[in-house]
């Protein structure tokens, strides 16, 4: 209630001010207390924009929002911090997934990541330390649900199915559709159609052969 109306904009832009208020607040707090040096802070989010049409949020060039499989969904700001270990003001544009903080967060404090089962993210210590220039991870696969879509690799994309780009309507495709995404960052002109067959079939495909088979070997937990 503190914020409601602060802005004259909606709720949606009281929701952004409350945000960066208590963001703030709390690093102030992290600093004050002489605890920077020793706290890992991290500031994402799980999706892009909203999925709904005249949704509010911005995705900039990238097409599609939460829901769908294109890069206004996949893509979203990751910001850490740790002085003194992370290198300040980097900017990359290297794939990093989400499930990657559990390996990376573990090799930061010293902890041994379960041998015991299939863990689907990478280590990206040396990445976020800028001990590596590149990322630990060259591929993802794409999930809307419990739905495969496709794969990343680098830059190019795989899908396998298409739907609209505010999440509706989910279509099996009559051949599968590969995007550059240097060349075409709004996915509009796919590389790959029935009439034409590129060098990138193979890793695309490898990404999601693998995980198709990793997901036989380890089913994981049932959903509810």
């Amino acid at each position: 209630p503190d914020f409601y109306g602060s802005t004259g904009n909606g709720s949606f832009a009281d929701v952004l001010a409350q945000t960066d208020v208590y963001i703030g607040e709390l690093l102030a707090t992290i600093d004050e207390l002489g605890l920077k040096e020793n706290t890992i802070f991290i500031f994402t989010s799980d999706n892009g924009r909203e999925g709904v049409p005249r949704s509010f949020g911005f995705t900039g060039p990238w097409r599609g929002g939460m829901f769908s499989p294109y890069e206004g969904s996949l893509r979203v700001p990751f910001l850490i911090r740790w002085p003194g270990h992370i290198p300040t003001q980097q900017v990359s544009n290297e794939i990093f997934h989400q499930i990657d903080l559990f390996p990376t967060l573990a090799s930061f404090i010293g902890a041994e990541v379960p041998k015991d089962r299939i863990i689907d993210g990478v280590d990206q210590s040396a990445f976020l330390t800028g001990e590596s220039k590149k990322s630990a991870r060259e591929s993802m696969v794409i999930y809307i649900g419990n739905e495969l879509f496709g794969a990343k690799w680098r830059n190019w994309k795989l899908l396998l199915k298409e739907m609209d780009e505010d999440g509706y309507g989910v279509k099996n495709m009559a051949y599968p559709t590969v995007y550059n995404l240097i060349v075409d960052p709004k996915e509009e002109v796919p590389e790959l159609n029935y009439l034409n067959d590129t060098w990138v079939d193979f890793p695309l495909y490898q990404v999601v052969e693998d995980h198709e088979i990793s997901i036989e070997n380890d089913p994981g937990t049932p959903g509810p």
